[in-house]
């Protein structure tokens, strides 16, 4: 038992563990207080839509106020829809550590290692990179009430409204009178929220991140084994070989059973994700068309594109990946086929060749990754969707 948890104690699966403990949703976690962090960042993350709400609903704003915070609303739904998912989802996540713990154990070369320690630092590396880029957005909301400060500063005859308290808050928000007696009390409210926001995402991500590699990883074993089946044999090898004796007949079986286990391990990370990525795709959708939106209408007002801006990277970047680790898995899961033909087949045994056959129809179809079983997860399906937001845009745009 301690080898196991020392896997996933390791610097290879450290974000992901930090990230998932600080929200409440690491299925190793003392229950007690999994629930405390689970109920303390869902609370700040989803109570920020009660004063979001409010300003919506507010007779005094224009569409333009309209498009201003409708974004983040959305952040804070999907946010939370996703933190809940994660909640529910907390044995089967449990399931996909145990299956990663079985594989490093499993390992029998110091060649698949290497191979399955390049995929997880391939993860841990882009939960770094991604990190960085969400923390932008979040950073910007941070620093809008020092930004619109100095702004107000520097404009005569500003009057200290509520309206002007309000601007500076890192969201557009309504508590009615009681903003002025506790200003300072409601920014910090506002402020966790934005971190809850950052957290969760970035938890979510990194999980994503590293099962995916991880099943990567177990594909590039698995293509490595067939690829050098029979590369010690030679012509004078036995088509009628003994069982017992049949090495290679050894070898391309335990390969399919570790591609069913992979495909097993796909099957469950899709149970996880799919509802939440077919939430997910379509608001990022609204919410990436808004934030467009907002850019141009502010290409004039320097201090008010930065928040914008940030967010509709932030949106493209965090869809991108999403997409493109769907893209992986079906460049992946087409290894074992590839390598069984550039493998030295014809020195097997007829026994070994139907195990190959086996592993090649199996391979036929792709695993993959959906969204709602509707969308599959790849680089082509990204393209469409950009596509679409555009028309969103332009559709949107014409209410402007």
């Amino acid at each position: 038992m301690a080898a196991q948890k020392s896997i996933l104690q390791s610097r290879y699966y450290v974000l992901p563990r930090i990230y998932m403990t600080l929200v409440g949703v690491w299925p190793y976690h003392a229950i007690g207080n999994k629930c405390l962090l689970f109920v303390t960042t869902f609370t700040f993350s989803f109570s920020i839509i009660v004063p979001q709400m409010l300003y919506l609903l507010n007779d005094s704003i224009d569409i333009d106020d309209v498009f201003e915070c409708v974004p983040s609303i959305i952040i804070t739904i999907v946010v939370s829809f996703q933190l809940v998912n994660m909640m529910i989802n907390n044995e089967k996540i449990k399931t996909c550590f145990k299956t990663i713990e079985e594989d490093w154990l499993l390992l029998n070369t110091e060649i698949e290692k290497a191979i399955l320690q390049r995929h997880a630092k391939y993860g841990r590396y882009l939960t770094t990179i991604y990190t960085i880029f969400i923390f932008f957005p979040a950073l910007f909301h941070f620093l809008k009430p020092v930004i619109m400060t100095v702004v107000e500063n520097d404009i005569e005859n500003v009057t200290k409204s509520s309206l002007s308290r309000t601007s500076k808050l890192p969201f557009h928000v309504e508590y009615g009178e009681k903003l002025d007696q506790h200003f300072y009390l409601l920014m910090l409210h506002c402020s966790l929220a934005v971190f809850a926001h950052f957290i969760v995402i970035v938890a979510i991500d990194s999980f994503y991140y590293a099962v995916i590699q991880h099943a990567c990883g177990m594909f590039s074993i698995i293509g490595y084994m067939l690829e050098n089946i029979g590369k010690n044999d030679d012509a004078n090898f036995h088509l009628e070989i003994k069982k017992i004796e049949d090495d290679n007949y050894g070898i391309a079986l335990d390969c399919l059973r570790r591609h069913l286990h992979v495909s097993e391990f796909i099957e469950l990370i899709e149970s996880i994700f799919t509802n939440m990525f077919l939430f997910n795709l379509y608001t990022t959708m609204l919410s990436t068309t808004i934030s467009g939106i907002q850019v141009i209408m502010n290409l004039n007002n320097v201090g008010n594109i930065a928040t914008p801006l940030s967010v509709y990277f932030a949106h493209l970047i965090h869809l991108f990946l999403q997409f493109w680790q769907g893209q992986f898995i079906l460049d992946y899961s087409d290894v074992p086929y590839k390598s069984i033909c550039r493998g030295r087949w014809y020195y097997t045994s007829r026994r070994c060749r139907k195990i190959l056959l086996l592993i090649m129809s199996r391979t036929v179809s792709p695993c993959k990754i959906t969204a709602g079983n509707l969308v599959t997860l790849s680089i082509e399906n990204f393209g469409t969707v950009l596509k679409t937001s555009m028309s969103y845009f332009t559709v949107l745009r014409s209410f402007q």
